[in-house]
């Protein structure tokens, strides 16, 4: 019979496709004597192959199909064309896997897919895990990608030097340099992510990157942190102490401690000292709140602004870059030395000048200022003595 005309229909296990072959080459070797010559191995063509395999306790573990697959019963080999397969979770579909090619070395010990591999949840997230080459070790429910991995959830992108993906915990440990993708949905702006090594557990959305990060965004700002863990399901990072985040257009630098990435509200929370540095202020406060929607910072409590001739004090303050308004609000109280001059206020506003400075005022509030005079300036006029 051709080989190439075979086909082997319907379901097999591993073990019964290794029983039929075995079977089929000792009928032969049995109704034929003939001297012991080597021959080549000999290699069978299915039409269509149907694998699968099952759990302990007799749920489906995972099923691996193909339109056309070749066996060599030496090595134990199959290797097979577009292959699709689905692995399961509590015997229900849980992933589907796709490639260009598949082999399957020792009747599903091992099985190494190449050429365009997709691995992707089937569920609303549409987890997609891609790449050019899969090891699979079925028995240890691992997958590993080392050739262009990347993995998308539809709002975080991660690239690395390989994607390790276990199967039973559906934990992915990426292996670095890492870089993770963000693209805001309300606008064209992105932000590019680079780190090392870490983990992401996909069924909670928890993420570990204990390495230096830097956060670059497409209009210019910067983000540098020592690491960062949160949950990608639940929409934050909490990126570790020190924080440093440089504003666009050189406009100034933030340092902060353990800072909160709120991605999908744009915002950036801490309840750690922070100070910002301006081109000729330095403003200080306990904890701060960053707004990318509005374009606004605001220092929480204890906020302290220093110039070269003056200082403020207030329970808060609050910057936007994009108008250049500063605003302080809670027991103001601004100090000038030149001349020396106390001004209290419920609240007070400024404005940011081209060269950094603060320039404040007031807005209608009721003010008081006390204002200090030199000893010369104090001194009563004398009257011109009168003559006659």
């Amino acid at each position: 019979m051709n080989p190439s005309k075979q086909s082997m229909l319907g379901r097999l296990s591993r073990s019964g496709l290794t029983a039929a072959l075995v079977a089929s080459a000792l009928l032969t070797a049995c109704t034929t004597r003939r001297p012991i010559t080597v021959e080549p191995t000999p290699s069978f063509v299915f039409r269509s192959l149907d694998l699968s395999q099952r759990t302990d306790d007799g749920n489906r573990d995972w099923d691996l199909s193909s339109p056309e697959a070749r066996y060599d019963l030496s090595s134990r080999t199959i290797r097979a064309r577009r292959p699709e397969g689905v692995l399961y979770r509590d015997d229900q579909p849980h992933y589907r896997i796709t490639a260009d090619l598949a082999t399957v070395l020792r009747d599903g010990e091992l099985v190494v897919l190449e050429g365009s591999v997709q691995l992707r949840q089937l569920n609303q997230r549409g987890l997609t895990i891609e790449g050019d080459n899969l090891i699979w070790t079925p028995s240890q429910s691992r997958m590993v990608i080392n050739q262009r991995p990347t993995a998308n959830d539809g709002q975080t992108q991660i690239r690395s030097r390989e994607l390790a993906f276990q199967q039973d915990t559906e934990v992915l440990v990426f292996s670095g340099p890492t870089q993770l993708n963000r693209v805001d949905e309300t606008s064209a702006a992105s932000t590019v992510v680079r780190g090392g090594s870490g983990t992401w557990n996909l069924k909670s959305g928890l993420m570990q990157a204990p390495g230096p990060v830097e956060a670059v965004r497409s209009d210019g700002r910067t983000l540098n942190a020592s690491g960062l863990d949160g949950n990608t399901r639940k929409g934050y990072l909490d990126l570790q102490q020190p924080v440093m985040l440089v504003l666009e257009g050189e406009r100034g630098r933030i340092t902060a401690g353990r800072t909160r990435w709120l991605f999908s509200a744009k915002q950036l929370l801490s309840d750690q000292p922070v100070q910002a540095d301006l081109k000729n202020s330095k403003v200080q406060g306990g904890g701060f709140k960053l707004d990318e929607s509005t374009g606004t910072v605001i220092i929480s409590r204890d906020c302290r602004v220093e110039q070269k001739s003056e200082t403020l004090t207030a329970r808060r303050c609050a910057w936007n870059w994009r108008s250049e308004r500063v605003v302080a609000d809670g027991d103001v109280v601004l100090q000038r030395t030149k001349p020396a001059q106390i001004t209290r206020a419920s609240r007070m506003e400024a404005k940011l000048s081209d060269d950094g400075e603060i320039r404040f005022g007031q807005s209608g509030a009721r003010v008081e200022s006390r204002i200090k005079l030199s000893p010369a300036a104090q001194e009563k006029p004398r009257r011109p003595q009168v003559s006659f």
